[in-house]
């Protein structure tokens, strides 16, 4: 019995395609070995629907290439008379230029509904990756590009030839060329080529894994002496009341990311109403991108965090305490190209380095998400309240339904130990015990 034909799923991109093997005796006339069509969707149902409008059109091409050539077998004396003119190949669009396609690519990023900053930077980075091929290898038909000129590219970016140009390294090298597979993946996708050849070229195999090895030794995170370190210092102690730009941010943003394992565009692009009340009498910090200067890294990264009873007492309610909703908790951040919080991060590196804690490969400020963790783990934080807090997603299907409950989220974020009292930034109660005097 035949086989039903059916949608092609792109294991990459999850487009559907049609594709139909062309019969050997049509080949010659129609000038290929395969149909191959773009069904521009992802979705099944609508794959099924557009693959039988999309097979009916090549059956007619079949079916007129057939009549062409069948005359031979049902009508030779008019065969033996006039030979029959072969079918027109069909009319495909001039190759592109490489740097032609990467504006394609460009003008559909807005068809995609992220935030317009999220879509901008989004260009910003895909657009240096093509480019840098463009300077390094010239701009070519996309057609022309071959898994041979990908590994010379590669080559080029781990070791170039000019002396001037500095080195990537391995991992800085896939991302870009992550970046580069997904231009052309696009063009694979609009039927401007045939093949994706950085897919095709299997670089990321011959480079290695993207992350080294995990160590024992291996903490990604401050232990909680260097978070006490970084805290009780002076010159941290000093940012409170510093102004300008970036100013107190470099106070509280590492703050509450220690009590909330919150990533750092997440804490610098806050809006005063995110900081808010709910019933209960706690206080959450709402991370959403409902604002064009807002985003979020996945779905699960939008969510409610619970403020610890520290953060209040440190005085973070008088960053948002009559302010204007509508406006941003810490204004003198402004958005680059690295976000808002680019210029933190700069600046808190400095003090890392003073207080003897930064290590090379330990991301300052990403680093209090893994000190978070390590903490809630440490204190019997259940790991899918941390989860909930910190945003991670568990990979299970149930754990999408529902709602996290943000009362058990407000209880359990009071297990964690007062880092604050600790480094001195809040007075230690003195316990009285029974029998001693209060004077």
């Amino acid at each position: 019995m035949a086989l039903i034909a059916q949608p092609f799923r792109h294991p990459d991109s999850g487009i559907y395609y049609l594709r139909r093997r062309v019969p050997d005796g049509l080949r010659q006339i129609i000038g290929k070995t395969e149909i191959r069509r773009s069904l521009n969707t992802r979705n099944h149902q609508q794959a099924k629907a557009a693959f039988a409008v999309a097979y009916a059109d090549s059956e007619r091409l079949f079916n007129d290439a057939r009549q062409r050539i069948g005359m031979e077998h049902h009508e030779p004396i008019v065969v033996a008379k006039v030979r029959p003119s072969p079918l027109p190949a069909p009319q495909a669009e001039p190759c592109l230029m490489l740097s032609e396609a990467l504006a394609r690519y460009v003008q559909s990023i807005s068809m995609s509904g992220r935030s317009e900053y999220v879509s901008r930077r989004h260009a910003v980075d895909y657009s240096r990756a093509v480019n840098r091929y463009i300077t390094d290898m010239g701009d070519m038909p996309i057609g022309a590009i071959q898994p041979l000129d990908i590994h010379k590219f590669a080559s080029n970016l781990i070791q170039p030839s000019a002396p001037e140009v500095k080195p990537l390294a391995t991992s800085s090298t896939r991302l870009l060329l992550a970046r580069l597979s997904s231009v052309l993946a696009f063009c694979v996708d609009s039927g401007l080529m045939e093949t994706n050849p950085v897919i095709s070229s299997r670089i990321h195999k011959h480079l290695g894994s993207g992350k080294p090895k995990r160590r024992l030794d291996d903490n990604r995170g401050y232990s909680w002496n260097e978070l006490i370190k970084l805290f009780s210092h002076a010159e941290f102690q000093r940012l409170r009341t510093a102004e300008g730009r970036p100013g107190n941010a470099v106070f509280w943003i590492p703050l509450i990311a220690a009590y909330t394992g919150g990533r750092r565009e997440e804490l610098a692009q806050l809006y005063v109403e995110d900081i808010h009340q709910h019933e209960g009498n706690s206080w959450f910090i709402r991370v959403i991108d409902d604002q064009p200067d807002k985003s979020v890294k996945t779905d699960s990264s939008r969510r409610e965090i619970p403020v610890h009873p520290d953060l209040i007492a440190l005085g973070l309610l008088t960053l948002v305490q009559g302010r204007e909703p509508g406006t941003r908790v810490f204004p003198q951040l402004l958005k680059v190209s690295d976000g808002f919080a680019g210029i933190v991060s700069k600046s808190w590196r400095p003090i890392t380095q003073l207080c003897g804690v930064y290590q090379p490969g330990r991301h300052p400020l990403h680093a209090f998400r893994h000190s978070f963790k390590t903490l809630a783990r440490e204190h019997g934080i259940p790991k899918e309240v941390s989860d909930w807090i910190t945003g991670h997603a568990s990979g299970h299907i149930g754990d999408s339904y529902g709602i996290n409950p943000l009362s058990r989220m407000a209880s359990e974020i009071q297990k964690l130990p007062s880092l604050a009292k600790a480094a001195g930034l809040l007075p230690v109660e003195t316990e009285v015990h029974i029998g001693e005097s209060r004077s």
